[in-house]
């Protein structure tokens, strides 16, 4: 464990796309975190680092335009997605720090209520999602599909929870 660690919250740049894969264990992810970065350049979504000791140690990203979010209209509504800390970092503030900076930028853009889904079976990130305000207000069968970096079409079948957080 780290007792003064130096953490940079900072939007993501091309550079940092390799650092999210995080030594192969999130490869499968490389065509999704190239579309999102693609997007975030258009301003659909952005994409949050937390940046320690020389490397990415943690990431959360954002859809701004997300009009089916359970709830959402697109306008005032955003998503959080793709929220991690590599398990040495945790525990340290980090995951806080990335979900307060993107409520602030959020915020700032106009938007009211923000929309996180974890996984049932998560239970250490539901308790930090509702000690950071977020209730449970629907569950989601968690269905959904992506092509991974080898073309192959992955199924992936995760019940979730979605929470939401109002400001």
């Amino acid at each position: 464990m780290v007792d003064s660690l130096l953490v940079l919250i900072r939007e993501a740049r091309e550079s940092d796309l390799s650092a999210l894969e995080w030594e192969g264990a999130f490869t499968h992810f490389r065509g999704l975190y190239r579309r999102s970065f693609l997007e975030a350049q258009s301003g659909r979504r952005v994409m949050l680092v937390a940046e320690a000791a020389s490397q990415i140690v943690g990431q959360l990203f954002v859809q701004l335009d997300f009009p089916t979010a359970p709830g959402g209209d697109g306008r005032t509504t955003a998503y959080l997605y793709s929220f991690r800390v590599r398990p040495e970092y945790r525990n340290l503030g980090i995951g806080t720090q990335l979900i307060q900076a993107a409520e602030a930028r959020l915020q700032t853009q106009g938007y009211h209520r923000t929309v996180i889904s974890v996984a049932v079976t998560n239970v250490t990130a539901l308790k930090l999602y509702e000690h950071l305000g977020y209730r449970v207000f629907t569950e989601d069968p968690g269905q959904w599909s992506y092509i991974d970096d080898r073309g192959q079409l992955q199924q992936v079948n995760e019940p979730s929870y979605v929470l939401e957080k109002e400001f």
